[in-house]
């Protein structure tokens, strides 16, 4: 089927993506069968094992096919680490930091290939991922580990393998967050940020990895909801004629699909609400608009684009040229294309796994290294998280582990919490080794005092930063500190190798702090 088959309408839901609630395939009946949207966006609400949401997208695709619609693009962020829509019943690989302090461009594009096999066996064949954004601002609040760092040249080289492993297992990648959201300090899930700099600069480092993948192959970009000020200093980029039709078409060559951030998020919905911030996507050259939570904001953007056909404020040849984009890369990826679901989890992917976050570790103190273990030598883990893989790990090596959630007082002041703060203080004092994960505390100050108190009576406690490595600055004194750049138990798994001695840290910090 080609553009020119479809009606106004049916044109109009092909440049939609749109989320919906939960694991019931019906909840996404409406904008299919009625909308005929071109995408479904899955997010952790709608995704379980893969087998169930292998399911759930043959489904999916069912229901258009049988409504008359065109196979779907269903997407999902799966960039790694701490992001992932799909975590359970497979080996996860390690995020694009944690690549970034491998810097291996072989390791990284067998990871995104991993990665694409693993989501492709759940039914999904677009992710959302590589990240291309340099994170050359410590005081990122949105991006941090989802970026391969911040240098320029690393970005580019891993992003472009990135790229390039995503298109060997047969999906495809989308390379975000254009033009760049590294250097900012507003999340623009929260309000408008800008990018002040002058195009040569934006040029040598935000712009490098996306022109680079462009040449790679790249099949689509994401917008970012940012200013671009060098070039539009008046509209976000995703709403920008010159930053999408100029800049990236004209300028960069850019020739696939380009796909917007969420229009729900506050940069948007705030300054020109969601339905008519997706005519103005359409108007300045977006291919398809994500509206990703609200069934009424789905349909009012739906409404809303075709009055702007109607009434020529959109031209029909726009949008038959972001209806042909889509189609495109729907006949590409010979949709729909799932995997059977038991190629998410083999023997050759987790040993990948494990591999990769290994190699991630990163030592930045080492003072307290290799920790003891002898039958019976106590350690105290205190970390913002349940109790965690690395101390089942620990356990495993025949060590005595105490686990402690930390909190703060406005969290839990209650007799309970003191208590349990009472019982915290006690272990600290008798534990051989206290290991303290760190979660961004340099954006908590309730965090950061909470484990100042810590090192105060345990100065040897081992810091460990599973989120943003720029905590380093907040305990700059530590005496051993690490990095994993995640939580999840593949990296804490790796964590438990590296304290022990039974491996060594192979990471190099892939950020200026």
């Amino acid at each position: 089927m080609e553009a020119g088959d479809l009606s106004l309408r049916e044109k109009v839901g092909q440049v939609l993506m749109v989320g919906f609630s939960g694991k019931d395939p019906e909840g996404a009946a409406a904008p299919i069968q009625d909308l005929k949207v071109g995408g479904i966006i899955y997010f952790a609400r709608n995704t379980g094992s893969v087998p169930e949401t292998a399911a759930l997208s043959e489904a999916l695709q069912d229901m258009a096919l049988s409504s008359g619609n065109l196979p779907l693009l269903i997407s999902a962020d799966q960039e790694g680490g701490p992001v992932v829509r799909l975590d359970r019943g497979l080996p996860l690989m390690p995020g694009p930091m944690a690549l970034g302090a491998i810097g291996d461009p072989e390791l990284a594009f067998k990871v995104a290939r991993a990665a694409g096999t693993q989501i492709r066996a759940a039914g999904i064949n677009m992710n959302l991922a590589p990240v291309l954004d340099v994170n050359d601002n410590p005081d990122n609040p949105v991006i941090g580990v989802r970026s391969f760092g911040s240098d320029p040249e690393m970005v580019e080289t891993l992003g472009t393998a990135s790229v390039q492993g995503s298109l060997s297992a047969g999906i495809a990648p989308v390379g975000k967050h254009y033009p760049g959201h590294g250097n900012t300090s507003v999340d623009s899930h929260l309000d408008l940020p800008v990018l002040p700099h002058p195009l040569d600069r934006l040029s040598e480092v935000e712009l490098r990895p996306f022109k680079t993948a462009i040449r790679k192959g790249l099949p689509a970009i994401m917008t970012a909801h940012i200013i671009f000020k060098a070039v539009d200093p008046d509209r976000p980029a995703t709403i920008s004629a010159p930053v999408l039709q100029g800049l990236l078409r004209r300028d960069m060559g850019f020739q696939g699909l380009i796909m917007t951030d969420c229009m729900e998020m506050n940069a948007i919905s705030q300054y020109f609400g969601t339905a008519r911030g997706a005519v103005l996507a359409l108007k300045a050259g977006a291919d398809m608009v994500l509206v990703s939570h609200t069934p009424q904001l789905q349909r009012e953007a739906y409404e809303m684009i075709i009055e702007a056909v109607k009434n020529g404020e959109i031209t029909l040849a726009r949008l038959d040229e972001a209806v042909r984009r889509v189609i495109s890369l729907k006949k590409a990826l010979r949709l729909p294309n799932p995997l059977p679901p038991e190629e998410a989890d083999t023997e050759e992917l987790r040993s990948l796994s494990a591999e990769a976050h290994r190699r991630s570790i990163t030592v930045i103190k080492e003072a307290g290294l290799p920790v003891s273990i002898n039958k019976g030598a106590r350690f105290v883990i205190v970390s913002p998280y349940p109790e965690t893989e690395l101390g089942e790990a620990l356990r495993q090596r025949g060590a005595q582990v105490a686990h402690h959630i930390y909190g703060t007082r406005t969290e839990a002041a209650t007799a309970r919490y003191s208590a349990r703060e009472i019982t915290q203080e006690e272990e600290l004092s008798r534990a051989d080794t206290a290991i303290v994960l760190l979660r961004n505390a340099w954006k908590s100050e309730e965090q950061a005092a909470r484990v100042r108190s810590i090192l105060r009576k345990k100065p040897g406690a081992v810091l460990v930063a599973t989120g943003d490595p720029y905590d380093f600055r907040v305990f700059p004194d530590a005496r051993t500190f690490i990095c994993t750049y995640s939580h999840r138990p593949e990296a804490l798994r790796a964590l438990a190798k590296v304290l022990t001695g039974e491996a060594k840290a192979g990471g190099r910090l892939p950020v200026r702090l």
